[in-house]
Parts: C-alpha cells; structure tokens; sequence
C-alpha cells in the first residue's frame, strides 16, 4: 500500500485523483512486477531457427534438407546437433552474414542494410528470426528514429513477451541511452515541491482552509517519502515487495492527479489571472514535469526487471534493476544494482543462490563494478576498476573483506580486482549480447 494518505478516505495505489476532496472509490491495480535478465561470468545461448528449405529431387534419391541458425556458443552448438534426429550428416560452422541475408530473402523480407542489421540484433539476443517477430520489432520502432539504443530496447521488450507499447521502446530507449540519475531527479523533485508548498502558501485565498492544509500536508508527506526512500531498498529472500518501487510509483501517481485537480479547478484558466494564480500554475507545472520524468526512470527499471518470456528462447537467468539513490557518495548519484531473482519463486530472491552486480561512481574512485556471485554461503567476488589507484584500494581491503564476511557466515573463496574500463558499466550485465561470431549455423540433411 502506498503512503500518501488524505483525510477523505485515502489514496489508492496508483489511483487517479482528480480533487482532494471527491470520495475515494475502490479500485485494484497491479503494478507489473520486473525483472531483469543478465549474466556476466558464463557464456549465454541463444538460438534462432530459419524455415526449411524446398525439398530437392534427383533421379536416384529424394532428400529434404533444414537450415537452422543458431545463437550458441559451440558447447551449445554441439548440444543441438545431439539432439537432432539421427541425421545422415551435419555440419556445423559460423554464422556469416551472408546466412542472415539468405534467411531474411526466405522469409520474405527484403535484405536492406538496415533489415540485416535488425536481424543481426535479433540473433545475438537470442530472439528467434522469425517474419514475425521481425515484424513486432518493426512495429514497436515506428516513429522513433530507430537508434542504436531503440533497437536495443524493441529487443529487450520482446524477449520479455512485450510486444505492443511504442511508447515503453521510447521510454526504455532513453534509460539504455541516457541512464537517468534517480538521486538528482529526485533532489530536483524535493526542491520543486518546496517551491509549490510556497505558492500555494503564497496563493491562500483561491483555497479553502481545510483544503489548504490537505494539499500542504500531502506535500510534506511526499518530500519525506523522499527523504527517507534509500531506506526502504532492502532485498530479501521472502518478498521482493521489501524493496519499496511499487510503492513510490503509486504514490508518483496520486500526487500528480492531486496537482493535476488543483490546477484544472482552483487555479483553472477561467480563475483570475493574478500573479499568484500564475505562479502556482507555473510551480505545478514543473512538479509535475519532474514527477513524470522521475516516473519513465521508475517504469523502466521495471521493465527491465520483467521475467523473460517463456517463448524467449536465450538461456540467461532474470534479474531485478534497481537504481538506489545514494547523497553520501560526492557529487550524490545514483547507486545500480541488479540482483539474480529465485527462478522457483517469482519477485523473490534467494540470498544463498544469487548473482549481485553494483555499479556506483564517485570522484575518487571513479566508476566502479562489483560483481559477486554467491553459492551456499561461498562467495566470489571481482572489483572492475578504470583507475589502477581504485584496485589497489580493493587489493589492500581483502583480507578485511574476507574477515568481515566470515563474521556473517560467508567464505569467500576469490576475491580480485582488475582494471578493466569496458566492465565499468551495468549495461552489459543488463544486456548480455553474443558477438556474431560465437553465433553458429547448423546445417543437417535427413
């Protein structure tokens, strides 16, 4: 349940709130509860399979032959060919792009510059080449400048079953371009809603009292939420619930009909056009915009924690995103975190069976990586650094690390750091793609 509470029955998560005053009505809203897919230490597979070839006669024999274009490493390659049926002969080798080009003339797609790099895409995600998925790509980018990154946002999408929300490819494109800092959207938020508490202050006479004092305590309900978020991101092996996302999204919600009801009718264009009429709508106006800018960064942390599709045909495991808002780090930025989820148990997370990557940055340290991998209260850790001064620090803090992990009940059996500035990053534990040339095609004739 959210946290905002009004004198007039309450809000209700994620509610729309045209005024503060009409009576709450019942309504039941599940938020989409995510996960994401990453892995960082083994090699994924993934694979693609084309449509079989037309049928060949000759005078002596009759044969039919099937192609098939597999994202695999070549343990998985192996793994395929032994599970077909008894073939006469198969051979295995690279996929070329010449292949995707062929596969695209077969699916009767035309095999553009762009087609081919899409289909590409598409096979180091793991997402079968199909004319129809191909086609769901195509129509979730529609309108959108087809960007590297909007590529790669239709992709995630559609690994995750999600495929008709032009809208969630442009939000997600812009996390995986950008990465939105929560910590300063939200400091930004705090500031904005403390200069709307004081037009609205300043602006008392277009309110009632009671009103009044509704509208001022909702915004301080709101800033200590804020304040006190960092607090409530905790992971724990009963309930992914713990972690307080769901919570504040609903909350962003409710408080932005509330404003959106306060400037539709009190500070309405038919009101007078006072000075402070004016400077409450423009106070509401940014609020708002800040809301909404800090609701797409919710949302697609969300979607990039969804559970892969049981159609998805890649092999990685499903992870939760989040991004923690960190002020004692200098300058305040963000702190990101995925964490493997319990593949038994939806939305939870088994902290004696887990993955854990935290990316954070400060200005001595700079960017930072720790990617730890638990089995049985075994631990493996690894420290990806950009400066050679940052992983002696971590060299220099082993043995109180292992210590301080012993005293939890942890043995760590590897612990290492390396300076390594392309592992500097989430975005590849996020998004783990196979290089073209670990995609092989397998080729058999029955």
């Amino acid at each position: 349940m959210a946290d905002l509470q009004t004198a007039a029955g309450g809000i209700h998560p994620g509610k729309p709130v045209i005024w503060p005053q009409t009576k709450a009505q019942s309504q039941s809203q599940q938020e989409s509860q995510t996960q994401t897919q990453q892995t960082s230490t083994s090699a994924s597979q993934s694979s693609s399979s084309s449509s079989s070839q037309s049928a060949t006669q000759s005078a002596t024999a009759t044969q039919s032959s099937q192609a098939v274009s597999s994202a695999a490493t070549p343990s998985s390659a192996a793994a395929t060919a032994s599970a077909s049926t008894a073939p006469a002969s198969q051979s295995v080798r690279e996929l070329t792009i010449n292949d995707v080009t062929s596969h695209l003339t077969s699916i009767n797609l035309p095999a553009t510059d762009a087609n081919i790099k899409l289909a590409s895409l598409m096979l180091r995600f793991g997402i079968e080449l199909s004319r129809d998925n191909f086609i769901k790509a195509m129509a979730m980018m529609e309108g959108t400048n087809k960007s590297s990154s909007t590529q790669e946002a239709a992709m995630v999408l559609l690994t995750k079953g999600i495929t008709n929300s032009s809208e969630a490819v442009k939000m997600l494109s812009n996390q995986l371009s950008e990465t939105p800092n929560v910590t300063g959207q939200l400091s930004a938020l705090n500031s904005s809603l403390s200069q709307l508490a004081g037009s609205i202050q300043m602006n008392a006479a277009s309110f009632s009292p009671a009103l009044m004092t509704q509208i001022t305590s909702l915004i301080g309900q709101f800033s200590a939420i804020i304040n006190d978020l960092p607090k409530k991101y905790k992971f724990a092996s009963d309930s992914a619930s713990a972690v307080g996302r769901d919570d504040l999204m609903n909350d962003i919600r409710a408080l932005n009909s509330l404003l959106d009801g306060i400037q539709n009718q009190a500070l309405s264009k038919q009101a007078s056009a006072t000075p402070e009429n004016e400077a409450a709508r423009s106070a509401i106006i940014a609020a708002s915009k800040k809301l909404g800018d800090l609701l797409e960064n919710l949302t697609s942390q969300a979607l990039l924690s969804q559970r892969s599709s049981k159609n998805y045909m890649g092999q990685q495991d499903d992870y939760l995103y989040y991004q923690i808002p960190n002020t004692m780090l200098t300058p305040p930025s963000s702190v990101e975190i995925i964490v493997k989820q319990d593949p038994t148990r939806k939305g939870t997370v088994d902290l004696d069976d887990t993955h854990i990557a935290i990316g954070l940055e400060t200005e001595a340290l700079g960017k930072m990586v720790v990617s730890i991998i638990v089995r049985d209260k075994n631990v493996k850790m690894l420290f990806n650094t950009e400066q050679e001064e940052t992983k002696k620090l971590c060299d220099s803090e082993n043995v109180n690390l292992k210590r301080k992990l012993s005293e939890k009940g942890y043995k760590v059996e590897e612990c290492q750091a390396r300076v390594n500035k392309t592992t500097c990053s989430i975005k590849p534990f996020l998004i783990p793609l196979l290089g073209l040339e670990r995609l092989f095609r397998i080729d058999s004739t029955i």
